[in-house]
């Protein structure tokens, strides 16, 4: 009977001792297996940060301008307000361009939002953004420019997919960008300025999409197990360059999270808007109601084929194939309001069709993905048409079901709602 009991009492401590090495194993190196409540020190409740990188901040000596490197009270060149949310899992990023519209407390009239943090530091401008948005912001991270440019570097470069020829030079701000379109390893000085690049049609617009890339590639190189060993020293940089209201441990505590929450849980939305006749960003209060409710995970109503505005983008070898994509969606009902018989973003054929939610609108690209035989991934990014919800960049797996479905579609798209490029 004793060697009963000693053998049930060996196996239970056995496993008891297999069910903790189990749960240590995952939680150093697959986090993202583990619900966020059984992570060692984990974030318990849904917290919103306000993360800011700033532009550059100069000052006279000698009749020269001299680049203040400790300064974090310059115009927020980006702005990202993120929701980091264990019950579900997930992390939403609404980014706000730098020329958005809004009302900053206690100056009149309408103004750019970046100057909030120029005129009283992260303070006012997480004031802005919480009556703006009607979001509470719990803490603030201020990034000082040239931080990024050290973080780059000990990671040893960022390689991003670059769309297009970017050039141009301030000899005043130091800014010299010269970039040609194509997969490039960046280094610090070069990613500064494929961010800060906004000299094209979309200006700020057109940089917060090169941001998102940007972010996107640094999510691919931290999942690199050679990037963990850097971590010390990045910590030691960040701290040169960070003005936040967190200790170290709390940054740490959220970048775990952040490390562990799965891709399909993840979502970039740019805020929607318009440029206004002074080339500001001018939003809509309905829109942004909308998209706020997406970034805090509310469930919205399903929107019909109708009302989803889709921009076509071909990323096939075939030219046409934008034409027939675009035709077979809106006899399906779909309001296709442009098609490109070439992609904005992709330099040559590409083998994965791409939906873009433009607006974190999942529900609407999963219709959509459902209508093209489950073809393609979907994306939770603005990397897309501004005027669009959705964006279709064509890929190879899409020309055979394009073709073959395209039978009775070849009635000319009514010319008001084509825009072919």
């Amino acid at each position: 009977m004793r060697s009963s009991d000693n053998w049930s009492s060996t196996f239970i401590a056995c496993a008891i001792i297999g069910i903790l090495f189990g749960y240590a194993v995952t939680l150093f190196l697959k986090p993202g297996l583990l619900p966020p409540m059984l992570r060692l020190g984990g974030l318990t409740t849904p917290t919103t940060i306000l993360l800011m990188g700033t532009d550059v901040v100069y000052s006279k000596e000698h009749r020269a301008l001299k680049a203040d490197r400790a300064s974090y009270q310059g115009r927020s060149d980006t702005i990202l307000l993120c929701r980091l949310d264990p019950i579900r899992n997930s992390l939403s990023i609404l980014q706000i361009p730098r020329d958005t519209q809004v009302r900053i407390p206690g100056y009149r009239g309408l103004q750019k939002i970046n100057g909030a943090n120029a005129y009283g530091g992260p303070h006012l401008a997480a004031q802005t953004i919480w009556e703006f948005l009607n979001v509470p912001v719990d803490h603030y991270v201020v990034l000082n420019v040239h931080g990024l440019v050290e973080l780059v570097d000990e990671l040893g470069g960022i390689t991003v997919d670059i769309p297009k020829s970017m050039h141009y030079r301030d000899n005043s701000a130091k800014l010299n960008i010269n970039l040609e379109p194509g997969p490039h390893l960046l280094n610090g000085t070069e990613a500064m300025g494929f961010v800060r690049f906004r000299h094209d049609a979309l200006g700020d617009i057109g940089r917060v999409q090169r941001q998102e890339l940007f972010l996107r590639a640094v999510e691919e190189k931290a999942l690199d197990p050679m990037a963990w060993a850097k971590v010390p020293k990045l910590l030691s940089i960040a701290q040169n360059y960070l003005l936040t209201d967190m200790d170290t441990g709390q940054l740490t505590q959220m970048a775990q999270f952040v490390r562990a929450v799965p891709k399909g849980n993840q979502q970039m939305i740019m805020l929607p808007g318009n440029f206004s006749g002074t080339g500001d960003w001018a939003t809509n209060e309905q829109e942004v109601r909308l998209v706020v409710a997406r970034w805090n995970g509310q469930a919205l109503p399903s929107s019909t084929r109708e009302a989803i505005k889709i921009t076509v983008e071909n990323a096939t070898a075939d030219p046409e194939n934008g034409r027939k994509l675009s035709r077979y969606l809106t006899a399906r009902g779909y309001n296709v309001v442009a098609y490109r018989s070439k992609s904005d973003v992709y330099n040559g054929p590409q083998p994965t069709t791409r939906i873009i939610a433009q607006r974190g609108n999942t529900e609407e690209a999963m219709l959509v993905k459902q209508d093209l035989f489950n073809c393609g991934d979907i994306v939770n990014a603005s990397v897309g048409d501004i005027q669009s919800a959705i964006t279709v960049v064509a890929g190879d797996d899409l020309s055979s079901v394009v073709t073959q479905n395209n039978a009775g579609t070849e009635q000319q798209t009514p010319r008001h709602r084509r825009r072919h490029h």
